[in-house]
């Protein structure tokens, strides 16, 4: 999870398991053994520097 650094893994229920989006964002976290992240939604990266410009931000390379 960005907000906290920690790392999660895609509950296998949920629709996007199996894949490894760039960017999502979920809005429930179930701990067991592991940390999974449940009701998740991909997200474009770019909608986070638009929507909270202060929080994030983006590095241009090259």
């Amino acid at each position: 999870a960005l907000a906290s650094s920690l790392t999660v893994k895609i509950h296998p229920s949920s629709a996007l398991f199996g894949t490894k989006p760039e960017c999502i964002v979920f809005n429930e976290l179930v701990q067991t053994q592991q940390k999974y992240v449940r009701n998740t939604t991909r997200i474009d990266p770019l909608w986070l520097t638009e929507l909270a410009p202060k929080s994030y931000g983006c590095i241009q390379e090259g």
